[in-house]
């Protein structure tokens, strides 16, 4: 699991933002209304992340936030890469396309429902009264690899496979991979799924939700950025005039 803190907290926060919006783009956008519903989502998104950056101090959100888009992410773009090929044959909304485009979309669902119900086999975080942080994993024997040469030899061999068989039965190999890759994705975060739930019945019988291990310096740090004061301000603003 990812560590939180005043370091990272906006790395990893604006980079979910950012897979959100590029990877938003690729939908199906021959249907009505798509980029309307596109630029509001991206809206509402950055206004959340900057919320999350700024004001958040409940560590399952965030944490389940992080996760849930690395998640969606892969079927999300099988099932409207689906819908687009299958829209070819039959009319843009026909319940066949529809069915087809969100089959990916339900094959990751009840693998995620199955992880997420089952039987928990190692809790993936260390809780210090209301903090919590993951818990470090053991350092196994490993080789290094340059993973950016290894990304740019996939890529550039996904491309050379994907001009050889032509765009349709290229498509259809993405939706396949992009929906293998999200149960894998599932898989390896299996642990923190269920850990996240079992905080989550913890966090109802509290008095105080979760928060970071490193909460102190995320506040000292958010006291330094402009935006985090202005958010401070607005909120102290909002108490005061509720009050």
């Amino acid at each position: 699991m990812v560590m939180i803190d005043a370091k990272n907290i906006k790395k990893q926060i604006f980079l979910m933002f950012i897979g959100v919006a590029f990877f938003g783009a690729f939908g199906p956008s021959n249907l009505k209304y798509f980029w309307w519903w596109y630029f509001f989502i991206v809206v509402v998104g950055f206004g959340f992340s900057l919320y999350l950056i700024y004001c958040c101090e409940r560590y399952i959100l965030l944490l389940a936030t992080v996760l849930s888009v690395a998640i969606c992410i892969f079927p999300y773009i099988a099932g409207s890469l689906a819908y687009l090929i299958v829209s070819d044959y039959f009319d843009k909304g026909d319940p066949r396309s529809v069915a087809i485009g969100i089959a990916p979309i339900t094959i990751v669902l009840m693998m995620f429902l199955v992880i997420l119900y089952s039987k928990a086999s190692f809790f993936p975080f260390e809780c210090v009264g209301n903090r919590v942080a993951p818990r470090p994993k053991r350092i196994v024997n490993s080789r290094n690899y340059n993973l950016g040469l290894i990304s740019g030899v996939s890529t550039l061999t996904g491309s050379m496979f994907l001009k050889s068989v032509g765009a349709e039965t290229g498509g259809m190999f993405v939706v396949v991979a992009c929906t293998v890759l999200s149960v894998i994705l599932l898989f390896y975060v299996r642990h923190g799924i269920r850990g996240l739930r079992t905080l989550r019945i913890r966090e109802r019988k509290m008095p105080t939700p979760y928060t970071f291990m490193q909460i102190d310096e995320i506040r000292e740090a958010r006291s330094r950025w402009w935006l985090g004061r202005l958010f401070k301000w607005l909120g102290s603003l909002r108490q005061s005039t509720g009050s």
